[in-house]
């Protein structure tokens, strides 16, 4: 009898939400070095915006606005490494509103990028919470 594994490749991972790819306008506008995707846990926290939470709270977010801090904090991280002999996993600070509808002052929060080989052996970037791992 032969079975035969699944492999769980990253373009899976973005079909079924897992993952959500970095707008290529904005990871491009920062010069990230490498293609993104962000875990589902970390999108929601950091850069989503429930359509009229605006208007519940007075406070104006824009998802834009939250990918770009996002995407040019980890892009900063990446470039100060670069040539320390760091880890595929580095960890960078990141300040965001919460979206709890009570805070209105920006949060820090602890986010790992994580460089790995695409589906086709090319280097991607994952950015994660600390206690995620690749899906």
């Amino acid at each position: 009898m032969t079975t035969t594994a699944t492999v769980r490749t990253r373009a899976h991972a973005i079909k079924d939400g897992e993952l959500i790819e970095a707008d290529p306008g904005i990871a491009e506008g920062v010069e990230f070095p490498a293609p993104v995707a962000l875990t589902e846990a970390v999108y929601a926290d950091c850069i989503a915006v429930p359509e009229a939470y605006g208007w519940d709270t007075g406070i104006r977010l824009d998802e834009t606005e939250r990918e770009w801090d996002l995407l040019s904090t980890a892009a900063r991280a990446i470039k100060a490494a670069a040539g320390s002999g760091r880890p595929p996993r580095l960890a960078f600070t990141l300040y965001r509103v919460p979206i709890d509808g009570v805070t209105r002052d920006p949060q820090r929060v602890t986010l790992v990028a994580e460089a790995s080989p695409g589906d086709n052996g090319e280097r991607v970037i994952t950015i994660m919470r600390p206690s995620e791992r690749l899906p």
